[in-house]
């Protein structure tokens, strides 16, 4: 497929744009390192010419990254801009990128309603940043409704290299209460070359619709089980199903089901030996 990738050199976008072009797909990039922008309306419109799909990444990626109105603006109107290019270009699909901060539970936003979170879990981000990806799913949501295009908005967690791991480990190891203070992330990562095959899958799969996946790993990162941190820190969140840890006591408190189903994506990369 000949596919444009907005945020190309981002943290995400290199690791998804080599994927991409190491599994046959010509690749289109667009990023604001090379002077495009995605306000640019008319500039983002002729990047996606010609492309089957466009895969979006571009964005102000945090509360810190800009003031509330330019996170605002950039991360909505810049993803309305490129559905319209899609669209202006008859793309057949859209893959977009949201957050697990869509959801309002992360850094100490407010706990979980309840564990495994998966993708029926509430959205109640208030802060800019993951206000602006929980309005942009429902714009994604809106523009299939309209046009008929398949969209899948991607709610990564935290996006690991392969180098972080090592660097989690030393962290914890000189500051142990560094796992969950400022705030606890329910030992949720996901490995930057998973995130790449789950955005080849939604390429190429038989798909139709609106679609919205989280993606995260298999295993929690973590010094202890998942349930046995969540009782400690998280007292009075319920876990709705409990055999899935009696089973596996260091999976994630993060449920992938829908990107398994949808797209049969299982992350390949765990946090690996936890006497390490």
């Amino acid at each position: 497929m000949r596919v444009l990738v907005t945020g190309h050199r981002g943290h995400v976008g290199v690791p998804v744009t080599e994927f991409l072009r190491s599994r046959g797909h010509d690749v289109a990039g667009y990023d604001r390192s090379d002077g495009a922008d995605i306000m640019d309306l008319a500039g983002i419109s002729r990047a996606a010419r010609g492309c089957d799909a466009v895969v979006h990444m571009a964005a102000l990626p945090h509360d810190t990254a800009g003031s509330p109105d330019q996170i605002m603006a950039v991360n909505m109107l810049g993803t309305w801009h490129v559905l319209l290019a899609a669209e202006a270009a008859g793309a057949s699909r859209v893959i977009c990128f949201s957050s697990a901060q869509a959801l309002g539970i992360a850094e100490g936003e407010r706990l979980p309603d309840y564990f495994p979170v998966d993708d029926a879990h509430p959205r109640r981000a208030m802060r800019p940043y993951g206000l602006s990806k929980r309005l942009s799913e429902d714009m994604c949501d809106g523009f299939t409704a309209r046009t008929g295009i398949t969209t899948v908005v991607f709610r990564p967690v935290a996006v690991w290299y392969e180098a972080d791991y090592a660097k989690v480990r030393d962290r914890r190891r000189s500051s142990p209460r560094c796992e969950w203070e400022p705030f606890w992330e329910y030992g949720a990562f996901v490995d930057a070359r998973d995130v790449a095959d789950a955005v080849d899958r939604a390429l190429t799969v038989r798909l139709s619709g609106h679609h919205r996946m989280l993606l995260c790993a298999a295993d929690i990162s973590a010094t202890a089980p998942g349930l046995e941190l969540a009782a400690r820190l998280a007292p009075d969140v319920p876990v709705t199903d409990p055999d899935r840890y009696l089973a596996d006591p260091w999976a994630a408190l993060i449920d992938c089901s829908a990107a398994a189903t949808a797209l049969g994506w299982r992350p390949a990369y765990r946090w690996g030996s936890r006497s390490s």
